[in-house]
């Protein structure tokens, strides 16, 4: 079998507000303002991802990040995960002439050029420092999205979640 050959790349610095960033693509069910809010409440009540159709919605441990690092990835074939990503998600989607577009609540959205057809994603988080207020717009936390070809129908799911490291201070009313 032939290894995976890494086709196309982008490097981006995008916004994340209120927690989460949703990722559509062209199809025609994205347009229901409903189903938006009930995505993201699936998947805040949920595993932290939930899609609908082309919209996917992502739950970040942090609560913000103004300049948060993006990666998106397209590969010819299921590339090896020899990284660690403190947090992982994975689906699949179908990609249309329009491409993909990364979005979170009251940011600018950025259009990323993927090329048509049916893929699996995987979508990784790591530099968290800890859940909720992160001290700062820009804690540093950065994303990956890899795309490659799927015709399998996986459905959205978590495959790991990151626990905050430092055990939080607790103020105790006297």
């Amino acid at each position: 079998m032939a290894t995976p050959s890494l086709l196309q790349a982008w490097d981006l610095t995008v916004g994340l507000n209120y927690g989460q960033f949703h990722l559509q693509t062209d199809d025609p069910y994205n347009a229901a303002k409903t189903e938006t809010a009930r995505v993201v409440d699936q998947a805040f009540s949920g595993q932290g991802i939930a899609q609908h159709f082309g919209l996917i919605v992502v739950r970040s441990p942090h609560q913000s990040n103004f300049e948060m690092g993006l990666r998106v990835e397209v590969w010819d074939g299921h590339p090896s995960d020899e990284d660690h990503w403190q947090e992982c998600f994975e689906t699949d989607l179908v990609v249309g002439r329009g491409g993909l577009v990364y979005d979170s609540p009251a940011l600018s959205s950025f259009a990323i050029p993927v090329p048509p057809g049916q893929y699996h994603l995987r979508i990784d988080g790591r530099g968290f420092s800890e859940h909720g207020w992160p001290g700062s717009t820009t804690p540093g936390d950065e994303w990956r999205l890899r795309l490659w070809p799927c015709e399998e129908g996986h459905e959205a799911n978590r495959l790991s979640s990151w626990t905050d490291s430092l055990p939080r201070r607790v103020d105790v009313a006297e």
